[in-house]
């Protein structure tokens, strides 16, 4: 199960009253363990086994539909990524991310080994912990067989709470920052938004030849009067290549733009988008129209 930036390309999801803005919220982590659940129950609930000396379990992911790279085909090794509780004791959940790799295999550590990430949340019932939510296989991230670290939790609605991970890969003299938000939707888990946040050619880049870009997307949470969940705006501005790839590529051009995506059914759809289109989103959408 290894990627490349083919298959990155080709699994980005690009869209398919008064407000106030506020930046994304992160929830802080409750150290109290509360009701004596923990980690290990939490994993046997999820995978059915657990590993306390190894800390791992070991399960077939279940045969996959999405453009995940074929889980179910050999047996993998999950360990725990990201825990937290969230909210009041009467009230309280407990969120958990996993990270899977193959079984025993000793070469799963190249640039585009990526582990598939699985995530579960957990609600407080009646004196009983039980699984709210859960997908074994959510999305894949990160490079030589090792997890995104950057990861927490944020708001985007009034009741409901997602998983915000930032992705940053490097290859060939360039860094791209990947951002994904994993949703809760009606038993399940979606990758609700998966978006190039930032890229650069900074390792690669020459003067006398090709020219040297940076660009990246704020990050923006919308609350709109009398909606339940919130909007994701997305602001570009930096530098790019030429799109036209007949164009002598001497000189860096200036890019800004806006974006905002809207929950719909556990996925944000792209429903405005302003300015500029930068290199990689135009080689997303040749790709896309050849499929």
């Amino acid at each position: 199960m290894r990627i490349d930036l083919g298959v990155l390309l080709s699994f980005l999801v690009l869209a398919p009253g008064s407000h106030g803005r506020q930046e994304p919220i992160s929830l802080p982590k409750n150290s109290e363990i509360a009701d004596a659940f923990d980690v290990a129950q939490a994993m046997r609930m999820f995978y059915g086994n657990y590993d306390v000396r190894t800390q791992t379990s070991i399960t077939r992911l279940p045969k996959n539909t999405t453009s995940l790279p074929a889980p179910g085909e050999e047996q993998m090794t999950i360990r725990v990524l990201f825990n937290s509780f969230v909210g009041e004791r009467s009230a309280r959940s407990f969120f958990l991310l996993t990270y899977a790799i193959p079984s025993g295999d000793e070469t799963y550590d190249c640039h585009a080994c990526a582990p598939v990430i699985g995530m579960s949340v957990f609600t407080y019932n009646g004196g009983t912990w039980m699984i709210n939510a859960s997908n074994r296989a959510v999305t894949f991230a990160g490079e030589w067989g090792k997890p995104p670290r950057d990861i927490e939790l944020v708001e985007i609605g009034s009741n409901l709470t997602a998983v915000k991970i930032v992705e940053v890969g490097k290859g060939n003299g360039e860094t791209t920052a990947v951002l994904d938000i994993l949703v809760p939707w009606n038993r399940t888990v979606k990758l609700g938004l998966r978006r190039v946040i930032a890229d650069d050619d900074k390792g690669v880049c020459d003067p006398e030849g090709l020219p040297c870009y940076e660009n990246h997307r704020t990050i923006s949470f919308v609350r709109h009067d009398g909606t339940e969940y919130y909007d994701i705006e997305l602001k570009l501005s930096g530098t790019d290549l030429p799109l036209n790839d007949s164009t002598p590529r001497r000189r860096s051009r200036k890019v800004s733009g806006f974006e905002t995506f809207r929950l719909v059914n556990g996925i944000f759809s792209r429903v405005s988008k302003e300015g500029d289109r930068t290199y990689f989103d135009e080689t997303v959408a040749k790709r896309k129209s050849k499929n």
